[in-house]
């Protein structure tokens, strides 16, 4: 029976760390929002509803000259990575007096690169992108028709960020107490991937890695496998679980049957279960499924030890799903920060996504509404 601790409030707990706490590895986007009338240019460029998708920057051009004249479009920092460091930022400290987190990646040195970076420090991250002459900075166009969304992206510049990339940001992780790494990243970049998790070792830092988009598996799965081997917490929705589990090689009956069998592979193959821990963090193995709709998430930890939490239902309207996920994982490891147990972290990862889904895109005000004070 785990011994009741007492919650500490996030703001509380986040004064006692050493900055930065977290450093994230991702592809740093431009995010163009354009809000459709039909799903006419879906069709013209054979884009699915709640899809993603890359084309490359020719294809980019022409979509962009197709938007339709009178769709209201806005421009904002995306990324998967780059918007959870973002509202991670918000939620600790929208004054920005401290830099939570650092966030490293890849950009082009031409206006949308100089407009990113500008917008992303203005939210109270340190950004600390490697720059590229030769390619443009990335961009992500999401095309919103209702409550529906498909995400076409060029990476452009983001596509490339080498280990001598890294090596000049000369990052200090001495008092870093999570790397996280978006599943995107190390399509390009396993290598640096791997020299994360060497640090990682060394330093016992928590590595939480987010599987990040179904298509990716189709190139990538044999690395995505590698990571979540490293991994000691992993973030994916319901479809890439599945994908996950067929990468794997792992038989299952029903979706929900997936996290817990992955926690239960895990400790097999690593065997690091310690069984006099009171610290859930103490395991790798942990396991974290949305399943979107009014489906509960759900996290596995430990042995085989489980939590659900219902999706919470948004005061305002839904207007743009665009950013839920990286707003989970936002509330989720705000609260490991915290040292909360998880279901605590889930229900705060639940609450911010319900949020983030109220506003078009990543966008925050600049103060934080009373109930999201975690």
């Amino acid at each position: 029976m785990q011994k009741m601790v007492e919650k500490i409030p996030l703001r509380k707990a986040i004064v006692r760390l050493d900055y930065p706490a977290i450093i994230s590895f991702g592809n740093p986007l431009l995010d163009i929002f354009v809000a459709l009338e039909s799903d006419d240019l879906l069709k013209k460029y054979n884009l699915r509803s709640d899809g993603e998708t890359e084309l490359c920057e020719t294809k980019i051009q022409e979509l962009i000259v197709d938007l339709p004249s009178e769709s209201e479009q806005r421009v904002s920092p995306g990324g998967s990575a780059q918007n959870t460091m973002r509202i991670l930022q918000w939620l600790c400290d929208e004054t920005h007096e401290c830099h939570i987190g650092t966030f490293c990646g890849a950009v082009g040195t031409d206006q949308r690169g100089s407009v990113l970076e500008k917008l992303v420090r203005l939210s109270g991250v340190d950004v600390r992108y490697a720059m590229h002459t030769s390619l443009p900075t990335g961009l992500c166009i999401s095309l919103v028709n209702g409550t529906s969304r498909s995400l076409v992206a060029n990476l452009g510049a983001a596509n490339i960020y080498t280990l001598e990339d890294f090596k000049k940001v000369n990052l200090r992780f001495d008092n870093v107490k999570i790397i996280y790494i978006e599943g995107f990243f190390i399509t390009h970049s396993l290598e640096v991937a791997k020299e994360l998790v060497k640090r990682a070792q060394e330093k016992n830092i928590i590595i939480a890695f987010n599987l990040s988009g179904l298509y990716i598996f189709k190139d990538h799965h044999p690395a995505i496998c590698e990571m979540v081997g490293h991994a000691k917490i992993v973030f994916g929705n319901a479809r890439e679980m599945i994908a996950l589990a067929q990468a794997l090689n792992v038989k299952y009956d029903d979706v929900t049957d997936i996290p817990f069998l992955l926690n239960s592979l895990k400790r097999i193959t690593v065997d690091v279960s310690n069984a006099t821990s009171k610290d859930w963090l103490a395991d790798d193995g942990i396991f974290v499924m949305t399943r979107g709709g009014s489906a509960p998430a759900i996290i596995v930890w430990g042995k085989g030890q489980s939590v659900q939490v219902p999706p919470i239902v948004p005061k305002a309207p839904i207007v743009d799903t665009t950013g839920a996920g990286d707003a989970l994982v936002a509330g989720f490891l705000a609260g490991v920060l915290a040292h909360w147990d998880p279901k605590s972290c889930l229900e705060s990862g639940c609450r911010v996504a319900s949020y983030i889904t109220t506003r078009v895109g990543v966008t925050l005000p600049s103060s934080i509404p009373a109930d999201l004070m975690l």
